[in-house]
């Protein structure tokens, strides 16, 4: 889909090969002034319903930017986010504690704002916001997982995260605890690709696999395609969620 501020985008959320269920969901979202919603989720519960928290928290806050009236300051961003991740929270929280056989459910939240001239993003869990360019790849978020954690403490080497026995434990999700706590970044967006996946992604293939398949000339909805067919080539051992926007350069 085009958009007015002139580029594409496109998004697909796929069951993999291995589970029974998909529980991650991906969309870009248009509001009426024109801006953009990236986001992307990854349920956590299994048979305790991690598909209904990944398409709760996605459908509530596409609903709330669908209905916002515009961004003007960054600080707007970060307010509408912050008053819609709370509530999201809230609502998965009290289905998990009020319901038997969703016990424990959470997901994931990866989502970036951009409007003309601003861009924010936020990351709960460990979906992933990139910035792809020419034959560079950034990854801008931080995940929310022990071996993370391990890596910025210097415990671990980013070598050994790669093969860690606890790489899938994630420290923070939607609707584990009462509150949720999370930090906003303010990105200096250089117009770049813009990609968010879920694990079942960049667990699947390499850096060099997704650039290759970016800087195609295919169409952007083929592109998305390409990435899902890749990780299920490679195994598909999870769920694979993916957002991808790509600006015009012309």
């Amino acid at each position: 889909m085009a958009t007015s501020i002139r580029g594409t985008f496109a998004s697909q959320s796929d069951r993999g090969l291995v589970r029974l269920h998909n529980e991650d969901r991906a969309a870009v979202l248009l509001n009426q002034k024109g801006d953009l919603l990236f986001v992307v989720c990854d349920g956590l519960g299994g048979h305790n319903k991690g598909d209904f928290a990944s398409k709760l928290a996605i459908d509530m806050l596409m609903t709330a930017f669908a209905n916002n009236k515009g961004f003007y300051t960054t600080g707007s961003i970060k307010r509408f986010l912050a008053r819609n991740i709370r509530a999201i929270n809230r609502v998965i929280f009290q289905e998990s504690a009020n319901s038997s056989d969703a016990n424990n459910m959470s997901t994931t939240l990866n989502a970036v704002v951009m409007t003309s001239n601003k861009m924010v993003s936020v990351n709960i869990g460990d979906s992933r916001f990139y910035l792809v360019k020419e034959d560079s790849i950034r990854q801008v978020s931080q995940d929310d997982t022990v071996v993370d954690y391990l890596v910025r403490t210097k415990q671990i080497t980013p070598e050994e995260a790669l093969v860690h026995p606890k790489k899938h434990i994630v420290t923070n999700a939607l609707g584990t605890l009462p509150t949720v706590t999370f930090e906003f970044q303010k990105v200096n967006y250089k117009g770049e690709k813009i990609l968010l996946c879920t694990d079942g992604l960049y667990n699947m293939i390499d850096n060099e696999d997704i650039i290759g398949i970016l800087n195609t000339t295919q169409k952007i909805e083929r592109k998305v395609e390409a990435l899902i067919a890749l990780a299920n080539n490679r195994g598909g051992a999870d769920n694979i969620g993916i957002a991808l926007w790509e600006p015009d350069y012309d």
